[in-house]
């Protein structure tokens, strides 16, 4: 049975003499109620068993299903630690529970600066959103203030490369990550300044970059929304469609305030290596490096973001598909890096977690891939106050696996909610 079945999950409740490790339970107090990072997760060792019969519980919620082991016997004979303490009388905190309860004020301290990096990357998000609004509305009315506005987006993330400092790509909010944000044109942006500069270019060709990226898509203005709309063009059809990339490039020439390597990405960026792209079926010598990098970027967003949202690649799934199946289309090198940058768990994947926990990847740093920051599942916590952990901070907690929405419970996939639409930003650690 997968890890997280789709039916409703199973919760018992036992006994705390009981407890053993490999048993994954669930704490009916608050998160400050108890020493542990998480309100559930799987007991691992028996010091943990001890402290949670510490804590005084009647009776502790167990899951069998998330379980690698069964309850003991129950004991007629109440735990030593249970009895420890009396009404008139309680026990001074011993040393280890001092040291848990100070490690728990830690975490929670980064938790709450965790929250706050995200709060930061979300409004830098929303003004970006706000900035492409007003570019791609005003570009012919007001062509050289739009592509003014444009330069100043793009050489705002360029500027934020300047140092070494290494860079976090985060998941946007459902609240800011909406179809009126043209979350498409910034994230092809955002990632293709990322995949560019790991590539090492230079700024002033990062910025070219990120104009190209950016404008990426206008041609498709031209394109009629029943043809633009429609997930099953027929072949007339898609001829049509196929067009946006040479209107896009006219419509560039048109601002004549673009330059030409700008324009050589928007015409280009659905060409690939092997001569079987669109719109002049170019091969890997005729391609710019920077249309090289969008084409990339774009087919990734495109599939985590398809018109049909019942559709869409998971990120993990992308990776894969354009890694396994899809590499001839590609630069090498630069898919290469583009899988380093967004790593094996890409923002927006859902993951097991060593101890059991369900969780959504919300951030990833390239400079430790294997220890992203997730989003706990948790029904005892409200979804505005999920737990965001970054597991770079946690040792003791590693991912296990990714794990498909469909093989998820219906609450958890709520309550988790891989967002509609996958939009990013990026930050820096501090």
């Amino acid at each position: 049975m997968p890890p997280f079945s789709r039916h409703h999950e199973v919760v018992t409740e036992i006994d705390p003499s009981q407890l053993q490790p490999g048993l994954f339970i669930r704490l009916p107090s608050g998160w400050m109620g108890h020493p542990f990072l998480f309100n559930q997760f799987r007991i691992h060792d028996q010091t943990q068993v001890e402290i949670l019969r510490g804590l005084g519980l009647k009776t502790i919620q167990y899951l069998p299903e998330r379980s690698s082991a069964a309850p003991l016997p129950r004991s007629s004979t109440p735990p030593p630690r249970a009895q420890a303490a009396t009404p008139t009388a309680p026990a001074p905190p011993t040393p280890e529970q001092r040291a848990a309860l100070e490690e728990k004020r830690q975490q929670a301290e980064r938790v709450a600066h965790q929250r706050k990096l995200i709060a930061q990357c979300e409004k830098r998000y929303q003004g970006a959103a706000q900035q492409i609004r007003d570019v791609m509305r005003n570009l012919f009315a007001a062509s050289e203030r739009s592509v003014v506005g444009a330069r100043e987006l793009v050489d705002g993330v360029v500027s934020s490369f300047a140092d070494d400092a290494g860079m976090i790509l985060h998941l946007m909010g459902d609240k800011v990550a909406d179809d009126n944000a043209y979350f498409h044109a910034l994230n092809v942006m955002i990632l293709s300044l990322m995949l560019g500069r790991s590539a090492g270019l230079s700024p002033d060709e990062l910025r070219l970059l990120g104009e190209g990226a950016l404008f990426h898509d206008i041609g498709k203005v031209r394109v009629p929304d029943a043809v633009l709309r429609n997930p099953q063009r027929n072949r007339h059809e898609e001829e049509f469609f196929r067009l946006h990339t040479v209107y896009g490039a006219e419509m560039a020439r048109e601002l004549r305030v673009l330059p030409p390597a700008v324009i050589e990405i928007i015409l280009n960026h659905h060409e690939t290596m092997d001569g079987k792209g669109y719109p002049n079926h170019l091969s890997e010598a005729s391609l710019s490096r920077a249309a090289r990098i969008v084409a990339i970027t774009n087919r990734y967003d495109n599939l985590c973001n398809p018109l049909q949202h019942d559709k869409a690649a998971t990120p993990a799934e992308a990776m894969t598909l354009m890694f396994k199946s899809e590499h001839m289309h590609w630069d090498t090198d630069l898919l290469q890096r583009f899988v380093r940058l967004l790593g094996i768990y890409p923002p927006g994947s859902m993951v097991q977690l060593s101890n059991g926990n369900l969780g959504l990847v919300v951030a990833v740093d390239h400079t430790r891939l294997l220890r992203p920051t997730v989003m706990i599942f948790d029904p005892t916590v409200p979804r505005a106050e999920a737990l965001i952990v970054d597991l770079a901070s946690e040792p003791d907690v590693k991912v296990d696996a990714v794990v498909r929405p469909a093989e998820v419970d219906p609450a958890a996939l709520e309550y988790l909610a891989p967002r509609r639409r996958l939009s990013y930003f990026h930050g820096q650690p501090e």
